[in-house]
């Protein structure tokens, strides 16, 4: 389970240091998902089961006859990257640019960052934009946390 939030730099090489709680539940490779405020990162079992509950709908799974599964499936694939952590425990969120350039960028993922825990898997985030959707997220606690 990972939990907490972290502030980091991504250094001139376009890469992350994680925490060192992070680490220690990751492999040594990880899936960077960028899609939303952020990039995502899961381990390749857990990235698996993110993509296999997509599709998890009235008992069924994935079916490679619909047009919308299949266009969900590879348009996250296509966008997504295998990287390795290296030994100093570092990320490069430079690869996410692989699959389209500019995409790093255009998240704002240079310079302060938020690292944080999100159960299970992590989230990379422009210090900016974490702290903005924090406040939306006080704003909208316990309407979030009871049933209407």
């Amino acid at each position: 389970m990972l939990l907490g939030t972290f502030p980091m730099t991504v250094d001139a090489k376009a890469r992350v240091t994680l925490p060192a709680s992070f680490r220690k539940q990751m492999d040594k490779k990880i899936v960077l998902v960028p899609y939303g405020d952020c990039v995502n990162g899961f381990t390749p079992e857990g990235f698996n089961s993110w993509i296999e509950s997509l599709f998890e709908r009235d008992g069924q799974g994935f079916n490679p006859r619909n047009q919308a599964d299949k266009r969900l499936r590879v348009g996250i694939t296509a966008n997504s990257v295998e990287v390795d952590i290296d030994s100093a425990g570092r990320v490069a969120l430079g690869k996410i640019d692989n699959a389209r350039p500019g995409r790093r960028q255009k998240l704002g993922l240079e310079g302060d960052v938020v690292v944080i825990g999100a159960y299970d898997h992590f989230e990379v985030w422009n210090a900016e934009k974490w702290n903005k959707a924090q406040e939306a997220f006080d704003d909208d606690f316990e309407s979030l946390l009871y049933e209407k």
